[in-house]
């Protein structure tokens, strides 16, 4: 019921997809990385603000925060960590699917976070691993 409440009832708008780890995984490896870093961007641009404003009604820091971490708590395709010192963020992510999955949250949430945040983050990746860190003004 916790995950209803928290994300299915909200993503059922947006018509999120519920597959295999191994399918998803599968896909990354076999699609362009070039192209994967253009749908990024433009997904960048695009969702953080329909799917935040639609949920919380606004966007701001708050509400895409909320955004990251209700995607890690039940999309089932990363764990992220948010901490804060100030006007100073670092959000760390974590996930099983490769290069190709870092370098697409990296291009998704640079996007969002100039975008919107009005701030340049500072994001570094492994292949399991995407972290950011920025400033808000």
């Amino acid at each position: 019921m916790e995950k209803y409440v928290g994300w299915d009832r909200y993503v059922e708008k947006f018509r999120y997809l519920s597959i295999p780890a191994a399918v998803f995984r599968g896909l990354l490896d076999l699609a362009d990385e070039n192209a994967l870093v253009t749908v990024a961007e433009r997904l960048g641009v695009e969702l953080p603000k329909e799917i935040t404003s639609f949920w919380f009604k606004d966007f701001n820091l708050e509400t895409y925060l909320k955004y990251i971490s209700n995607a890690a708590e039940y999309g089932n395709v990363f764990e992220a960590e948010i901490e804060n010192e100030g006007r100073n963020y670092t959000i760390s992510i974590h996930h099983e699917y490769g290069k190709k999955w870092s370098t697409a949250l990296k291009h998704f949430h640079d996007k969002a976070i100039r975008t919107y945040l009005k701030t340049i983050p500072h994001i570094e990746t492994t292949e399991s691993t995407v972290t950011m860190r920025f400033e808000v003004p």
